[in-house]
């Protein structure tokens, strides 16, 4: 964990609440194989190696890390866990730049939105694990719905995107400061997820939709997105199949980090702790 740190000195949208996303663990069953997709086709930066496990990022820093597990079966998708980790960059001219690179290196796009809130392109790693590279609009621009956002799901101007890119390497580069901005979750009950991280962790919901909440921390659009759309009625995610197995978050107030850590009832070792959400994922609060 030493290659992550903590936060960017410009802060993203994301990073303006008390509490947001640090960091990933995907179990993989080729790591190296995975990692030479990330870095050659998307951009990503190779920031340590260790006992096997990759960890990869942006800028010099670390955020997603991939645990080589060859015996691990593949994820059929169906079950609790990942839906997709969200890469959110610096700039809209940014996010042209690289889409452009990764375009011409072959990036499997998936697809383009506009959510009102932010502009994201969807791709599919070759295991199967959804990627959401997006930036966000200024905050002050989100259109509001009732106590959160009105989210939509409407066609990307990709065309303009490219054509403000500005001219930038055609080597594929994830663009310094880029850190995960949200992760989608797909779980069982997505009424008793969400109640849970309201609940267990102070949550805020920003925005629903059928089979689908989005909650935050300090008036963020969204740091977690709870779906059922594939995975209605699964239990907890297995662990020995292949996707998304830990999540960081970063606490910056030291009273926000007493309180999470009481009323989880988790013990605090060190300058974090850990629990489990109810579909199965390990959850690390670190103060920073």
């Amino acid at each position: 964990m030493d290659a992550f740190a903590p936060v960017s000195s410009a802060r993203l949208e994301s990073e303006q609440s008390p509490i947001f996303p640090l960091a990933a663990t995907l179990v993989a069953r080729d790591a190296p194989t995975l990692a030479r997709f990330y870095v050659d086709v998307l951009g990503f930066e190779r920031i340590a190696e260790r006992d096997g496990n990759i960890t990869l990022g942006a800028g010099g820093v670390g955020f997603l890390t991939l645990q080589h597990c060859p015996e691990a079966r593949a994820n059929d998708g169906r079950g609790s866990g990942l839906f997709h980790i969200a890469y959110l960059v610096p700039s809209r001219a940014e996010l042209g730049r690289w889409f452009l690179a990764t375009h011409t290196a072959g990036a499997p796009f998936d697809g383009a939105s506009d959510h009102a809130v932010s502009e994201a392109f969807y791709l599919t790693d070759p295991e199967g694990n959804g990627i959401e590279v997006y930036v966000d609009r200024k905050r002050a621009e989100w259109p509001r719905e009732g106590e959160g956002y009105a989210m939509d799901t409407g066609p990307m101007a990709v065309r303009d995107i490219a054509r403000n890119a500005g001219p930038g390497d055609e080597t594929p580069r994830l663009p310094a400061g880029t850190r995960i901005g949200h992760f989608h979750l797909q779980v069982g009950d997505v009424d008793r997820a969400a109640a849970w991280w309201h609940e267990t962790l102070g949550t805020d919901e920003t925005h629903r939709r059928p089979g689908a909440r989005f909650h935050s921390w300090g008036g963020y659009h969204h740091h977690v997105g709870l779906n059922s759309w594939n995975s209605r009625g699964a239990g907890p995610r297995d662990p020995a199949v292949t996707g998304l197995e830990a999540v960081t978050f970063a606490v910056r107030e030291g009273s926000e980090f007493g309180r999470l850590a009481a009323q989880s009832g988790a013990v605090v070792e060190g300058e974090e702790f850990h629990i489990r959400e109810p579909f199965g994922l390990t959850l690390t609060f670190r103060k920073v």
